[in-house]
């Protein structure tokens, strides 16, 4: 938890600024989301600082380690230094370097497109160019959490896109949270897990921002997330071509909303249709159209699916009905509200994680070994060994952990314990007590070298292979005792490449590598040769953000999908088998929130690193 806020107020100019306002801020993502004037900037100030409450509690959880800023803001009006350069701005925040990875403002600014700039100041600069560089200091400066106002507003839409890949590439790599203000569905969209939204100074919705965008609670928050159809019941039957029950299994994430957000919404000609077109407007991604019926002389509203070369006309008469997707929201496929087999489970159950002083940390990463212990990784440095029943039974520290914390573990069939320390660039050994044995590997490029660690597995003859993003995105594969054998990848989005290749598994001469960017999952022999990409020939098979990868007895795949917060089991030929959950916060059956970790072990039971939820949650199948 980054911040606790128990009924706070900030005084205005009659009317309060923020009034009464409770919640919590989690890590990750959050935006702050509303009209001009409801209390964003405001609620941003206080989280930093400029402005103490009138009334209530703000409390400031997070802490960083040595040598690193807790907390980097990030102003509306950029609060650039007029006597330094580009340049200066970014190597005058950056920490110290004491751990070996040292801060290169040279990739930065050439993130930022700011290179040829690098020695101007800030009164030579553009908006756009202004609001690049306040962005790329914040991220010099290295915080664990950054608070940003309307960050990148001056930008030219065309090419926001690629600057927030690089923040989204350095928060990723550097465990860094944000809480930012915008007006931009698309970046609350994209970028963020949690939401608040505020209307006049109110509290008016906190919670996961998939959630508010399938099944909003009102038209007014459903808005704010982009063009939405509000039909009640009675208004569904008179404008919609399907029977009632159809239609309600049908809208977003099957949810009770009237909410049918336009990619949902499909128009076609029919010429017996005592419904036609008034007026109809191509806007690219969606088509607005009005709409009359002949039977009662209403008109109505609607923003829809674009009609692709055929655009609807005046005087066409049509039909509209509601349809699920295998691909809605910023071009994510396979993410939410599809109509996908469902994977049965007999009986869900969780498992907590035990305290770190006055916080309860989340888990990462998990594995079994062959003698039923159950191996967890969390974000306080842990490892924690759990028996089947769920209770803890003995944990360590990992030698290092103030930088970054570790996301994959293994037991190996030698019995060592396998840790990515993704931070240190390494892999770490512990005996099955908890011991430190060895490690291998140190940041870098070349072969045997890390950037960033991810995950472990290991064949019939014992070699590793381990996946690592950052700038190499790619496998290595190792002898058991660190010995380079080869490597294949490489970062790109072609066939064989990576974008964060996160979670992988070995089977009968097969490595399974999930390609989280990519929305993929590639499958190469273990001598590194690409033999298919699952999902490409069968649309049934795609997935969203998948992040780990696990393999039951009969060869059967299960992939945790970090955006759409479920699992889903393939045959090893990419043929969907089964999904369960959604991506939701609490404690509720069939909800997950920012899913990390997957494993299995010889019941055939499925577990779960519900991050966000910070839980283990068992599935028996």
């Amino acid at each position: 938890m980054l911040w606790t806020l128990d009924a706070v107020s900030l005084s205005g100019r009659g009317l309060p600024r923020l009034d009464g306002v409770s919640l919590e801020i989690p890590e990750g993502v959050t935006a702050v989301l509303g009209q001009s004037g409801v209390g964003k900037t405001s609620l941003l100030n206080l989280l930093v600082g400029i402005e103490r409450p009138t009334a209530g509690k703000i409390r400031f959880h997070s802490r960083a380690p040595a040598g690193r800023l807790s907390l980097f803001w990030v102003p509306p009006q950029h609060g650039l230094w007029p006597h330094l350069t580009v340049r200066q701005h970014l190597t005058t925040v950056s920490p110290q370097d004491t751990t070996g990875n040292a801060f290169d403002e040279q990739e930065l600014l050439g993130k930022f497109d700011l290179l040829e700039l690098a020695e101007a100041k800030p009164g030579s600069l553009s908006m756009g160019e202004k609001s690049r560089l306040n962005v790329a200091r914040a991220l010099a400066s290295q915080a664990k959490v950054l608070v940003m106002d309307e960050p990148l507003s001056h930008v030219d839409s065309s090419r926001s896109g690629k600057y927030w890949k690089a923040i989204r590439e350095h928060c990723q790599s550097h465990g860094t949270s944000i809480v930012l203000a915008t007006h931009s569905p698309e970046v609350v969209l994209r970028e963020a897990t949690n939401v608040i939204c505020l209307k006049n100074g109110r509290l008016v919705y906190s919670g996961n921002v998939i959630t508010l965008y399938e099944n909003p609670p009102s038209r007014d928050l459903a808005e704010l997330l982009g063009p939405c159809n509000w039909l009640a019941i009675d208004e569904a039957k008179q404008w919609l071509s399907q029977p009632l029950a159809e239609i309600e299994s049908q809208r977003s994430g099957s949810s009770s909303s009237p909410c049918i957000r336009p990619e949902c919404l499909e128009v076609q000609p029919q010429t017996e249709s005592p419904l036609r077109i008034e007026e109809s407007r191509f806007a690219g991604s969606s088509a607005d159209i009005a709409v009359s019926d002949e039977r009662t002389g209403a008109i109505q509203n609607f923003t829809c699916r674009p009609q692709g070369t055929t655009r609807l006309k005046p005087g066409d008469r049509v039909i509209l009905r509601v349809i699920q997707l295998l691909m809605i929201v910023v071009s994510l496929s396979g993410c939410f509200g599809d109509a996908s087999p469902v994977l049965p489970v007999k009986r869900e159950t969780n498992w907590s994680m035990p305290p770190d002083g006055t916080r309860v940390p989340a888990p990462r990463g998990m594995t079994v070994s062959s003698d039923n212990e159950y191996l967890v990784l969390d974000n306080a440095g842990r490892v924690l060994a759990y028996d089947q029943n769920g209770d803890l039974q003995k944990q360590w520290w990992m030698p290092e952990y103030a930088i970054g914390k570790a996301e994959g573990i293994l037991v190996l069939k030698d019995g060592r314990i396998a840790v990515a320390d993704t931070h240190y660039h390494r892999i770490v050994f512990f005996d099955h007590d908890g011991n430190f044995t060895g490690t291998f590997g140190q940041r870098g490029s070349e072969p045997g070298d890390f950037v960033y660690p991810v995950k472990i597995a290991q064949d019939h003859e014992e070699n590793l292979y381990i996946c690592e993003y950052g700038q190499n995105d790619r496998v290595q594969k190792f002898r058991p005792d660190g010995t380079f054998i080869l490597q294949f990848g490489g970062p790109g989005i072609e066939p064989g490449k990576f974008q964060r290749p996160s979670g992988i598994v070995w089977y009968d001469h097969k490595l399974y590598v999930v390609d989280a960017f990519n929305n993929r999952i590639q499958v190469f022999t273990d001598e590194g040769k690409l033999v298919a990409i699952l999902g490409e020939s069968d649309k049934i098979a795609e997935v969203c953000y998948p992040y780990d990868i696990t393999i039951d007895q009969n060869g059967d795949l299960y992939a945790i999908e970090y955006k759409a917060g479920r699992v889903s089991k393939f045959s090893r030929s990419g043929r969907l088998l089964g999904r369960y959950g959604s991506s939701g916060p609490g404690q509720k059956v069939a909800q997950f929130s920012t899913p990390w970790g997957l494993t299995i072990d010889r019941r055939g039971r499925l577990y779960v690193c519900d991050t966000g939820n910070r839980r283990i949650v068992e599935l028996e199948l």
